[in-house]
């Protein structure tokens, strides 16, 4: 929940109400709304949320007032139980996109179409209200609990007269599964969440190229199929339907995923898997593709789930709106890898994720809300009672270390109780551009003033940090907005202040003080939209005379603005401008070490959806001397992103590192393009994290239980074979002369992580060096 402060934003709703919306919502619903995607604009009437459950309040009430209030929950693991993030959707009965006001109102009537009335007198401001009979409904029966608004699911992909909770699938395991892999194999599933998925590509089939292991597909935003009642939204394929479609179309996989319904996209964005290449096709191939003309043998004893994400989550990068539906995807793939284990008769079925996505920003310590309820899930597979389940996230460091989006204000900046930086927004962005400011946990910063400047060092807003924490309700998230102005009046921006995620007050035991500015396109797509300057922006923090002394830096994070399917986005990268980061060497080679005093910083650019403790955290290497050298020459690729070098927060380091490009003349990896046999070329750390997710997956099916159990604290990286630069027994140093490589010294370690895993790594053999001897 949130309260909007003084001096701007969403007013808030009827009295007694507390906001729900966060500092990223109350843009894209308020002042930001001309900005957002074309998608926002045209579908909305079916809102995506998620809840997060507040003190001692348990998942089935609150699903119950949900689904008994109008509200639809998409497939939970285990029903939800135990757990405190509950993904669902809401019909939104305005018909159009709703303002901050409208969708606070909506939120807190208890979502039921009967019990809203709309407000037919001319000039209403708010557009619906609540019957006394609806409110407080819901607040109720979900005590001090939160909601996150993401995007909107299109109307063709919702299915309209949906139970409140979907079905079970029409689904019958491979009978003759067993016979044919034999019995010291165990079977294990590979899931695979991302965008453009060809699931009938003949390279995730078995040995006699009819049968697939793609047990279950869900494609979450192409249009519906009538008569399925399995997923909520989009549509799932089963083992059974692929193989049919494969029957019937062969090798004409145009006419196959056309009349499968799978380029039937409903967010006017066109369909990923009607192209050459996709970023999903890639890394499935990586991960879990094998192809007899690359020597491979396909591994029947190793089953696919994948989750196609909807082209909105590329499209926007910052992190903003996807919360549901990659919950949602986590619960699916939990939920039918149980039907798999259940239908094979496998117990403690082991099961590797791989999730090639990220942002920039975030907390960086593990509780931002996706991650935390990704956590909360994993450990609950990994924990229960009657069936531990080996369950291995893979993801991405993240490949920003070069881009200048990292920045720290240390103590020593303050100079007369103010420190100041820059911020460069690029001309011709027809995005917003979003700068994040996390103070240290535990930490007050009330009677700090933020500063925004623009580029003539004009004065645009001001915000100071003025929360009252003993008036604000437990569970709570206090806002405070602010209007960033032009110098017409036109509003530009937001600036806000909010305290992310309390747990109590006071005292405070998990919540994080964040400042966010958001600017709006230079160049908007509506030409006649008020537009933020390009330039050098420049924000001031500065200590008010009452305000407690910060002893511990402020960490801040430009949200990544990239447009990785090349969807046509118009993002153009804003980044941090500092005179003292020296960005090349006396070689003119691109620098990768940090400049001493300078606000930016390489190291701590890790990818912010990675910060949690039970993922395996995944850098990108060339090999220094070529394709032919050996694994001791690995080098950091230039963009590959690193946790810290310094003690404390954030404290997460990247856990091993794969192959992202063949050499530094030759960037990138070779797999799989969309349809069978053609090809792919695709560059970053997304590319590293399948390969690793390849190895855990063809180790999990020889290992032993016991190698399997000691090996979670790790997050099963003791399991992968490789090459560590901490092992005393190896020599580094001997080779250096043959590789032309430096030595392996705490920079590179630190990037590379203790593990190094090639992609022709050799499957079941644990906790060795595999290129020993090289």
């Amino acid at each position: 929940m949130t309260q909007s402060g003084n001096g701007g934003g969403p007013t808030g709703g009827p009295a007694g109400f507390p906001m729900y919306l966060g500092p990223y919502e109350a843009w894209n619903f308020g002042a930001g709304r001309p900005y957002t995607l074309p998608m926002m604009q045209k579908y909305w009437r079916y809102i995506s949320a998620l809840a997060e459950l507040g003190g001692k309040t348990s998942p089935g009430p609150a699903i119950g007032a949900i689904v008994q209030q109008g509200g639809w929950i998409p497939t939970l693991w285990d029903d939800g139980v135990g757990l405190s993030f509950i993904p669902f959707v809401v019909a939104n009965p305005l018909g159009t996109m709703p303002t901050a006001d409208q969708l606070t109102e909506i939120l807190q009537a208890g979502f039921s179409n009967a019990m809203i009335q709309f407000r037919t007198a001319a000039g209403s401001a708010s557009g619906l209200m609540e019957t006394s009979a609806s409110r407080h409904i819901l607040l109720d029966r979900i005590k001090d609990s939160r909601f996150r608004v993401a995007f909107p699911i299109g109307d063709g992909a919702m299915r309209k007269d949906a139970p409140p909770k979907p079905s079970r699938p029409d689904w019958r395991p491979d009978d003759g599964l067993r016979d044919r892999i034999g019995k010291e194999k165990t079977i294990t599933v590979v899931a695979v969440i991302d965008d453009g998925l060809p699931f009938a590509h003949r390279n995730f089939r078995g040995a006699d190229g009819v049968r697939t292991r793609v047990e279950f597909c869900w494609l979450q935003s192409i249009k519906i199929d009538e008569k399925q009642k399995s997923v909520l939204f989009g549509r799932e394929y089963t083992r059974d339907q692929i193989e049919a479609y494969i029957a019937q179309y062969g090798d004409d996989e145009d006419a196959l995923y056309r009349n499968a319904g799978a380029t039937a996209d409903t967010e006017d964005l066109g369909s990923l898997i009607d192209r050459h290449a996709t970023h999903g096709a890639h890394v499935m191939d990586l991960a879990t593709g094998y192809a007899r003309e690359r020597g491979e043998e396909p591994p029947e004893e190793t089953r696919i789930i994948a989750v196609q994400l909807p082209n909105t989550i590329a499209w926007d990068t910052s992190g903003f709106g996807k919360d549901m539906y990659m919950l949602s995807a986590f619960h699916y793939i939990f939920d039918r890898a149980d039907m798999i284990a259940k239908g094979y008769d496998v117990n403690n079925v082991r099961l590797v994720i791989n999730f090639s996505y990220g942002f920039s920003g975030g907390r960086h310590d593990g509780e931002t809300e996706l991650e935390a309820a990704i956590e909360e899930l994993i450990e609950k597979r990994r924990a229960r009672a009657n069936d531990p389940s080996p369950t291995a996230l893979v993801l991405p460091a993240g490949n920003t270390f070069l881009d200048r989006l990292r920045g720290v204000i240390r103590p020593s900046d303050f100079v007369d109780d103010a420190a100041k930086f820059y911020w460069r927004i690029q001309p011709n962005d027809r995005t917003p551009c979003y700068l994040e400011l996390w103070f240290a946990q535990g930490f007050n910063p009330v009677g700090y003033i933020i500063e925004l400047r623009d580029p003539w060092d004009k004065p645009q807003a001001s915000i100071e940090i003025q929360v009252d924490l003993t008036a604000v309700p437990k569970g709570s998230d206090p806002i405070k907005l602010w209007p960033v102005l032009n110098n017409v009046r036109q509003t530009v921006g937001q600036i806000s202040v909010d305290l992310h995620r309390p747990d109590a007050m006071p005292p405070d035991e998990n919540g994080r003080w964040r400042v966010l500015v958001v600017l709006a396109p230079t160049e908007p797509e509506d030409s006649d939209l008020a537009r933020a300057a390009s330039g050098k922006w420049s924000v001031v923090v500065r200590r008010g005379r009452d305000a407690a002394r910060c002893d511990e830096p402020i960490h801040c994070w430009i949200q990544r603005s990239a447009d990785p399917e090349s969807l046509r986005s118009g993002s153009r990268q804003s980044y941090f401008d500092d005179w003292r980061d020296v960005r090349y060497t006396r070689e003119g080679d691109l620098a990768e070490t940090d400049s001493e005093d300078a606000l930016v910083e390489r190291f701590g650019s890790l990818n912010g959806l990675a910060t949690g403790s039970r993922s395996l955290v995944v850098a990108g290497y060339r090999l220094g001397a070529g394709l032919g050298s050996s694994l001791e020459c690995a080098r950091p690729a230039r963009y590959s992103s690193a946790g810290t070098l310094e003690p404390g927060w954030p404290d997460k380091k990247v856990d091993c590192s794969s192959m992202s490009d063949r050499s530094r003349a030759l960037p990138g990896t070779i797999a799989a393009g969309v349809r069978s046999g053609s090809l792919s070329l695709v560059e970053g750390t997304s590319a590293a994290a399948p390969f690793v997710a390849r190895q855990l997956a063809e180790t999990f099916v020889t290992a032993s239980d016991a190698s399997v159990r000691e090996a979670e604290g790790d997050n099963y990286r003791s399991l992968l074979c490789g090459y560590s630069p901490a092992r005393e027994d190896t020599d580094v140093t001997s080779r250096n002369d043959e590789c032309h490589c430096d030595g392996e010294d705490e920079l590179t370690e630190a990037r590379l992580g203790e593990v190094r895993v090639p992609p022709n790594w050799q499957p079941g053999i644990e906790g060795r060096d595999c290129n020993e001897g090289e």
